[in-house]
């Protein structure tokens, strides 16, 4: 069974028969029937039953109709979303913990807002484990202190730290 085999059916139960299906799947009626007979022997049932000339969903086929119709629903949803310029689902982020305290929390504010079918799942740890982490895909990015050289990463500086020595006043410093 597979996605044309259930838009067949789909085709079938809806127009109450094989003739009135054929014409808008582009397909003879010979075979729509060929198709139909095939997926019933594959599933071991008979999804239709006649009556007079008009076909009818068996019980079996009623319940296969359910399903059917939230996998094509799926299927289209998933194939919509190959082409969706909004980023969705979850982004595996790594950070050190200065940054996820500091920098982190208004631009988390921003992503959600800008884009809420994405989920952010962050991970905290040292530079270098970080990077590994990238390095074997369990992380999709991470923001890290240390320039980062390794050929298989694309790098970009995020922001820039001032540092800066305090002492006590009057005291000489450097």
């Amino acid at each position: 069974m597979d996605l044309s085999d259930l838009r067949v059916f789909q085709a079938v139960a809806t127009a109450g028969g094989i003739t009135r299906a054929a014409a808008p799947l582009h397909r003879v009626p010979s075979n729509v029937t060929t198709r139909i007979k095939n997926l019933e022997d594959d599933l071991g049932v008979a999804l239709f039953g006649r009556e007079g000339r008009r076909l009818q969903l068996s019980p079996q086929g009623k319940v296969l109709l359910e399903f059917s119709n939230r996998l094509l629903s799926l299927a289209e949803e998933a194939r919509s979303a190959m082409h969706e310029q909004v980023p969705r689902g979850v982004l595996h982020l790594g950070s050190m913990e200065s940054t996820a305290a500091i920098r982190l929390p208004p631009l988390l504010g921003q992503i959600h807002e800008r884009y809420p079918e994405l989920s952010i799942e962050l991970r905290t740890g040292a530079p270098r484990a970080l990077t590994v982490r990238v390095l074997s895909g369990e992380l999709d990015a991470a923001l890290v202190a240390e320039p980062v050289s390794d050929p298989r990463l694309d790098s970009l500086a995020l922001c820039a730290e001032q540092l800066v020595i305090i002492g006590p006043l009057g005291h000489r410093c450097c």
